[in-house]
């Protein structure tokens, strides 16, 4: 599928270059970046064996340079390059989302970029066997190959079309973050000149996993100890359904979806008069992708309690109905919600969805139209807690103008 994918993008199809990108292999990118880099670069050997002076201080000899320079390419991309394109793309968007990113969109570009890269190295490499004559720099002492250039050119062109189809930018605006985005070209040079300061490209990733580490660290022991208070509590009275209610919560919340499944089931049947049990049973078989029995559960936690979660049993009851196949009762669901929620991106992007599967695209783009309006609105900590979904939003809308 990944080779399928990289050839249609470098075909120039948009759809291949969003499926890598939805694929979020980011190892696999950058696996096939390297393999490109280190294929161009033994061909670069190669082919100017004979000129030492060549290679020497620009790409190093294959035993001392080449190691070198391939991290310092991966640091500059994954550390620099890379987050200026998403960040200044959301901000060059002015969809609401500023100068920022998520984990999703960064992973998303690495995936669909790093690819399509490698694969442009991997074929200029024969070329460079082929064509390896020098053209001199007018006014300087320097000379370049014509097939760096040729390779120049490709990373140029692909990289501007696929910021441009990734993040649904106009031409303008992806010429925008393509210029501003180089400026991180010379900041890299000037760094990796002094040795004691390229360590520093290092320690901000490092202090950002190290902090989402110890955070997450705290999560789980706290999770530990309930999951173990817990496990007490039912070895004592298997009976008690709070027990496989936590049990099923905490599962969750590790991503154990099956486990949790259990436990929540296990809960219901114990005590059927808690709309919380249901909602959670509801909320994970649609993790599962299980919306038929995600709407059953939804539908007894409705019936218990309609105000359950703020009335938020509204909304993933009118998910439920839309991905079961019911889109008039997902409509009709949502558009409740949404007369008492009136400021939630989710729901109205459900409904945005709704409303396009029923063929009616204008008022689809209106409700998303909607949510970019109010993401705009709204001060900083609501675009960075809702940022899911007005992503998808800008993405759909953009989808809708294709």
């Amino acid at each position: 599928m990944l080779l399928k994918n990289l050839t249609g993008a470098l075909g120039f199809r948009t759809m291949a270059l969003r499926a890598l990108a939805d694929s979020q292999a980011v190892w696999a990118g950058i696996t096939c970046y390297a393999a490109g880099f280190l294929a161009y670069a033994l061909a670069r050997v190669y082919a100017y064996a004979s000129v030492p002076e060549f290679i020497d201080g620009r790409s190093g000899l294959l035993s001392a340079g080449l190691g070198i320079d391939l991290a310092q390419g991966l640091i500059f991309l994954l550390f620099l390059f890379v987050p200026a394109i998403v960040a200044l793309s959301n901000a060059f968007s002015d969809d609401g989302l500023g100068l920022s990113f998520s984990a999703v969109e960064y992973r998303a570009h690495i995936a669909a970029l790093f690819p399509i890269w490698g694969a442009i190295y991997l074929v200029t490499a024969p070329l460079l066997l082929l064509l390896p004559h020098l053209l001199s720099i007018p006014g300087t002492a320097w000379e370049i190959s014509v097939i760096r250039l040729l390779r120049m050119l490709l990373l140029g062109v692909y990289t501007f079309w696929a910021v441009m189809r990734l993040n649904y930018l106009s031409p303008a605006r992806a010429c925008g973050v393509f210029a501003v985005s180089a400026l991180t070209i010379p900041i890299f040079f000037i760094v990796s000149m002094f040795i004691w300061s390229l360590p520093l490209l290092f320690l901000i990733p490092l202090i950002y996993l190290a902090t989402g580490w110890m955070r997450n660290m705290g999560v789980g022991r706290a999770g530990t100890d309930d999951f173990q208070r817990n496990m007490r509590t039912l070895t004592l009275n298997p009976q008690n359904a709070d027990a496989h209610y936590q049990l099923g919560r905490i599962s969750l919340e590790r991503g154990n979806t099956s486990a949790a499944c259990e436990y929540f089931e296990a809960a219901v049947k114990i005590t059927q008069e808690v709309a919380e049990y249901y909602y959670y049973f509801g909320f994970a078989c649609a993790r599962k992708k299980d919306w038929d029995n995600a709407l059953e559960y939804y539908e007894k936690a409705y019936r218990l309690d309609q105000e359950y979660g703020q009335g938020d049993i509204f909304r993933e009851v009118g998910k439920a109905y839309i991905h079961t196949g019911y889109i008039e009762k997902g409509i009709e669901f949502l558009d409740f919600f949404l007369s008492r929620r009136d400021a939630d991106p989710e729901g109205r992007y459900w409904l945005a969805v709704a409303l396009q599967k029923s063929g009616d695209t204008d008022k689809a783009r209106l409700q998303l139209t909607l949510i970019i309006d109010q993401a705009k609105a709204n001060p900083r900590f609501f675009r960075r807690r809702n940022r899911e979904w007005i992503y998808r939003a800008r993405s759909l809308v953009r989808e809708l103008k294709d």
